[in-house]
């Protein structure tokens, strides 16, 4: 990603005639080397707002015959700045924290500035003949990062996060029985700035040195409109902010460095340089409208905080959501983006998109948009929304556990109701098919003899539990889901694709040479099982990639692998279960992924994550399966997979709620101690209860844990404040239909888990144009959605 350094002319953005404040000299004593510096601020009078206390919105024409609105800027009580000023005696780095207190009838002037340490700036000897100091302010203090040597050259290192939750939710009913949800920003991510020098001959202890702050951010605040619809309620999840190019990588967030310096006039001049963290994606930004339990919730009298926590805000007709987003940004030439897209997600459908021009945003103003009013999207193309040279292995996918075992095919254990096909186009991306082999004399008697010394391959089947209760073949189940990726491009989202995990159950085999018992002498042996299985996928596998109708990725999985390669295509994974299982693979390669399952929780004793911790996963090759200690694959497959789940079980219930906040843990300090992308997570949410020792007593059996554990999951996820790449997320019963998604909130989970996509910085490769283009075609606030 290449740096882009904006230079924020103060004259150009607010129209004053400078920022150095007079001194007046009458009366007072001139200030000595070694006083204590006193200060006032102030804030500009300028058409801004990047602060959470709101006077009252003003009209204003800004010069081109527009009147958009805009917030007059004021002080919080105890907002804390830090001032730094070279030239002071003490302290010895030239830095200070100070406390404002505002003026009550003046909220944007102190009163008071405070210091918050023990000793705060004093007056040096100065530059010149007049003793010049050079005061340079930011605000927050909390902002600044950057080193002594940096400040030493006016420079400040700060951070404007991707994910920008809400501080407070404000909750008020309306006239006509409709709500508005306020959501109050963090003041952490409104920066500003200040600069002033002063002659230290001409101040006197009376005169305060007067800092004058402008804002750094710019700020974007969405009004998202209930549907118009009396009867409709839309469940609203995260609303997203993205600046799209083609061919450049826009940044909005991320780590920066802010210069403040002067140019021979004496007017500051702000210079904000992107850090050059390049393999990243910093285009978005990610605001939650799903209210969490513990958030700070305001009501109106009537109203109770308790019915709005825990879940999506419901948006009913009138009905209103205000948000605030902070990006940095200035002039349309220092930042090459075509559109600006807000986009707001949604259970059960598509988000609903809409594109601003470049142009109707104001650099370091309040820019409003209000959108139209809800409506239901389509058809959940989630992954045509993320770049495509992101790396696959920082993404977060929902997936189906044991995606066929539904009631429509007769599985014993139901774990799905929707088909495949609706489950992908709710928004799942990964299957979990049970396999076997069957032949088409298999029939076995009472001493598990063939009845029969024939025996031919029938082919591999895709099963519900059993070998008996064949669903497909393999091949016909891939077909399948290379027809949904063709209805993806047809309708002009190139970037989906699919992962399908292959699971072994026991079926037919072929026999060798040798004699059976009870008289009957036949020219074969026993093969073992797993190993005729792994083979026999093998080649089935090589023949279902000849036809490419069927999609399926050919090309090996790396760390570096993005969306760009694989997209339209369909990723293979398998598991061997022993080293005898491999034994006999021979060389011949198959597009496929291998891994080593051991236990729920690693190779060795269930519930030990020694292994995986201390490895960052499990080895996972490609084309070939090698036993565990002996690989030295590049990827890693970091997993946590329980079925059963009770007593005397794989785990129980407390077992299979840390595991899953294990790993959700470990997404997260892998993502920050590891930038290698070499990682896919593993989380299995599904399963069953072999008896009740659900959390709800809800009773046994595969309804209960969803339940639970979707419910957990979805807490935990919104709750977090820190996000990282989630990988394959299996869950029971993963679609949002209605009677099935929203009874286990899989609707939810599904929504949270696409949501967490835009929540963090995204790995990628250096932009090289085949970022998602979604150009702009509706113009700025136009009625309508994109």
């Amino acid at each position: 990603m290449k740096k882009t350094i904006f230079f924020l002319s103060a004259i150009a953005l607010f129209g004053l005639s400078g920022c150095k404040d007079s001194i007046e000299t009458t009366g007072g004593t001139p200030v000595q080397t070694g006083d204590e510096i006193q200060f006032g601020s102030i804030l500009s009078n300028s058409l801004v707002q990047t602060r959470t206390v709101y006077g009252n919105p003003t009209e204003f024409n800004d010069g081109n015959g527009r009147y958009p609105k805009s917030y007059p800027v004021n002080w919080e009580d105890g907002d804390e700045i830090m001032i730094f000023c070279p030239q002071a005696s003490q302290p010895s780095n030239g830095r200070v924290n100070y406390r404002i207190t505002p003026d009550p009838s003046k909220p944007a002037m102190a009163v008071r500035v405070d210091k918050i340490e023990d000793v705060g700036l004093q007056w040096g000897t100065g530059e010149g003949e007049n003793g010049t100091h050079r005061f340079y302010g930011i605000y927050p203090a909390s902002a600044v990062k950057g080193t002594a040597e940096e400040s030493q050259e006016g420079k400040i290192t700060f951070n404007i996060p991707e994910l920008q939750k809400v501080g407070k939710w404000k909750i008020s009913k309306n006239a006509d029985g409709s709500i508005t949800y306020n959501g109050i920003a963090n003041t952490d991510y409104a920066y500003m700035y200040a600069f002033t020098s002063v002659n230290k001959n001409e101040v006197t202890d009376k005169n305060p040195v007067n800092l004058q702050f402008r804002p750094l951010t710019t700020v974007l605040e969405v009004i998202v409109n209930g549907p118009n619809a009396a009867d409709e309620t839309i469940n609203v999840t995260n609303l997203n902010i993205i600046a799209q190019d083609e061919n450049t990588a826009p940044v909005l967030t991320g780590d920066f460095i802010c210069g403040i310096s002067t140019d021979g006039s004496g007017d500051e001049i702000i210079s904000v340089v992107d850090d050059g963290s390049s393999n990243y994606s910093r285009s978005s930004i990610s605001i939650p409208l799903y209210i969490n339990a513990d958030d700070v919730v305001e009501v109106e009298s009537g109203l109770n905080a308790e019915d709005y926590k825990g879940k999506p805000i419901a948006l009913k007709k009138g009905d209103m959501i205000r948000v605030r987003g902070f990006f940095l940004r200035g002039n349309d030439k220092d930042l090459p983006v075509n559109t600006l897209q807000v986009a707001v997600a949604q259970v059960g459908t598509a988000p609903k998109k809409k594109n601003l021009q470049t142009a109707d945003i104001a650099a370091t103003q309040v820019n409003i948009v209000d959108l139209p009013a809800m409506e239901k999207g389509g058809t959940n193309y989630w992954m045509s929304s993320i770049p495509s040279n992101t790396y696959i292995s920082e993404l977060s996918i929902p997936g189906s556990k044991f995606s066929v075992l539904t009631q429509a095919n007769n599985a014993a254990k139901i774990y799905q109701t929707a088909t495949i096909e609706q489950q992908f186009k709710d928004g799942v991306r990964a299957f979990i098919l049970q396999t076997a082999t069957i032949g088409e004399n298999s029939n076995i008697d009472a001493f598990n003899n063939p009845r029969n010394n024939t025996w031919t391959p029938k082919g591999f089947w895709v099963v519900a539990e059993k070998k008996d209760n064949k669903v497909m073949e393999l091949s016909k189940a891939i077909t399948d889901i290379a027809s949904y990726l063709d209805a993806c491009e047809a309708d002009g989202k190139m970037n989906e694709f699919a992962f399908v995990m292959l699971t072994y159950t026991t079926g037919d085999y072929d026999l060798g040479s040798g004699h059976y018992g009870l008289g009957f002498v036949y020219d074969r042996n026993p093969a073992d099982p797993e190993q005729y299985w792994i083979e026999t996928l093998r080649d089935e596998v090589n023949t279902i990639k000849k036809t490419a109708s069927n999609r399926i990725y050919i090309g090996e999985i790396t760390p570096n692998t993005t969306i760009e390669d694989v997209k339209g295509k369909i990723i293979l994974k398998a598991n061997y279960n022993s080293q005898n299982m491999i034994s006999n693979y021979g060389t011949t390669t198959a597009p496929i992924m291998f891994t080593y399952w051991g236990y729920s929780t690693g190779p060795t004793d269930s519930g030990d994550w020694t292994y995986q911790d201390t490895n960052g996963g499990m080895p996972m090759d490609w084309g070939i399966p090698v036993w565990y200690e002996n690989s030295n694959a590049q990827l890693r497959w970091y997993y946590q997979e329980v079925t059963s789940v009770g007593t005397g079980q794989e785990a129980t219930r407390q077992q299979k709620e840390d595991g899953i906040k294990h790993l959700f843990q470990e997404s997260v300090d892998l993502y920050k101690k590891d930038n290698s992308h070499k990682t896919w997570f593993m989380n299995d949410l599904g399963g069953y209860y072999s008896d009740s020792g659900d959390i709800n007593n809800r009773g046994t059996g595969q309804q209960a844990l969803a339940m639970d554990m979707n419910d957990m999951a979805v807490d935990e996820l919104q709750k977090r404040t820190e996000n990282a790449g989630l990988g394959l997320v299996f869950m029971n019963f993963a679609d949002m239909q209605p009677g099935s998604g929203p009874l286990y909130q899989s609707d939810w989970l599904i929504q949270t888990l696409i949501d967490n996509n835009f929540k963090f910085e995204l790995r990628v490769k250096a932009a090289s144009g085949t970022s998602y283009n979604a150009s702009y075609t509706k113009g700025g606030n136009a009625i309508g959605w994109d």
